[in-house]
């Protein structure tokens, strides 16, 4: 092929999606940007070339190797330019959540950065949402599961990124003024000495407090009855939710209402009349009955300002600086161990979030290292004369290999993985050597 025609190739995918939102859902008539841009990249023959075909299969190993959070979760990431990258984060996600991503662009402004969420099924991984114009999803969950997140930019795209990960309440708070923190009592919990369990939160205020709506909805029901005294049912989306030892109601079946209305206020009627003052808040499932509110109301602590001090080394190799250190399975010292590294082992920084840095070990494996683990000060371990009988690589996956007195005469060996040398050349650059 021509270099022009060739040109052309590479320079249509670039045009129709560089431009920060870019109606291309429409013009291509697909409702995702991902697909639509693996779709430009294929039908312009791309995918033939090692740049297209590195970027398709970037976003396709990503789903494969996640690195496991816990929410809320923040992290600030690098991605090169010329090479092609995804991260795919995987949370646990519980029904009555909503979750919400942010991705920001740090150092580029330009440029599409694509974000998928997945739901882990038995079988794969399935495609359930994903970013249009903005670098935001917002989502409500309908089934407690694992979930993850795919960030992957454009081609010639990335640079600095910052990745939130957070939850929030579905669910207007049914007590004006109050939070989750004020639940006092929670789901599951024994009553009458264990003859039964609570199906639902209770939160104490004074009589007389409002207890309004929690979503948008209708009045299902107003009633009485010996557990519960005064109470009002409303239904919306699937779900009814029960307001219970009300002191009046204040209003009526089939009444529509808004989040924030009031339905009645807070007392101690039904078999709360011993007790002080509270709400008892329930929320049923057509065909499943009791379903726990806490996911509904609570919402995550504020994440901290991420600090970008450390992004310039992200991307890169690291040395483990300790005896010995624990590959965690996420960013915290509970969590559990995946295997134990020694020193001098070399590692690629790929993220930090606070204090520890997610990593990628030469083999593909994913996982969390403390910052006080490893450093991107690589001083040689010793020095080493080429010659043709050392076998080098520049991708460690990578098979193919080539005589050592290519690179030149002398090399500083900086680290280890295995049976494989890391040699710095005198040029600057990275190879493997077989011990």
């Amino acid at each position: 092929m021509k270099a022009r025609s060739f040109l052309h190739l590479l320079i249509l995918p670039i045009l129709l999606f560089s431009c920060n939102g870019t109606k291309i859902d429409k013009l291509l008539g697909s409702s995702s940007p991902y697909k639509d841009y693996e779709n430009s990249l294929k039908n312009a023959g791309m995918e033939s070339y090692a740049l297209g075909k590195d970027w398709i299969e970037a976003g396709e190993k990503a789903l494969l190797n996640p690195s496991s959070i816990s929410l809320p979760y923040q992290e600030v990431t690098r991605f090169e330019n010329a090479n092609p990258q995804a991260v795919f984060l995987e949370y646990s996600v519980t029904e009555g959540q909503e979750i919400e991503i942010k991705v920001e662009q740090i150092s580029q402004q330009s440029g599409m950065v694509f974000i998928d969420v997945f739901e882990k099924t038995d079988e794969s991984q399935k495609n359930i949402h994903f970013a249009k114009e903005q670098h935001s999803i917002k989502y409500k969950v309908t089934k407690s599961g694992i979930h993850g997140v795919r960030v992957q930019p454009e081609l010639f795209r990335g640079g600095i990124i910052q990745i939130a990960v957070t939850y929030n309440a579905s669910l207007t708070f049914p007590i004006e003024g109050k939070n989750h923190q004020s639940i006092g009592s929670f789901f599951g919990v024994a009553r009458d000495g264990g003859a039964r369990k609570h199906e639902g939160v209770d939160v104490f205020a004074p009589k007389g407090t409002p207890v309004v709506a929690v979503t948008e909805g209708r009045v299902s029901r107003v009633g009485s009855n010996r557990l519960g005294g005064k109470t009002v049912s409303m239904a919306a989306s699937g779900y009814s939710y029960y307001f219970a030892h009300l002191d009046s109601q204040l209003v009526s079946i089939g009444q529509k209402i808004k989040p924030g209305d009031t339905l009645g206020l807070v007392g101690n009627t039904g078999n709360a009349i011993t007790t002080p003052p509270h709400l008892h808040f329930g929320i049923y499932k057509s065909g499943r009955g009791a379903v726990d509110p806490l996911p509904f109301l609570a919402s995550a602590k504020e994440l901290a300002e991420p600090n970008f001090s450390d992004s310039i080394d992200l991307g890169g190799p690291h040395k483990i600086i300790v005896p010995k250190a624990n590959l965690r399975q996420e960013p915290n010292t509970q969590s559990s161990t995946i295997t134990q590294l020694t020193n001098n082992t070399i590692v690629f920084a790929m993220g930090k979030s606070s204090d520890w840095y997610r990593v990628k070990l030469p083999d593909g494996e994913n996982g969390y290292l403390h910052q006080n683990l490893l450093s991107s000060n690589l001083p040689p371990l010793s020095k080493i004369d080429m010659s043709n009988t050392i076998s080098l690589k520049e991708d460690f996956l990578n098979e193919n290999t080539f005589p050592s007195d290519l690179i030149g005469k002398k090399a500083e060996i900086i680290g280890e993985f295995g049976s494989y040398k890391m040699l710095k050349s005198e040029s600057g650059a990275f190879y493997w050597a077989i011990d």
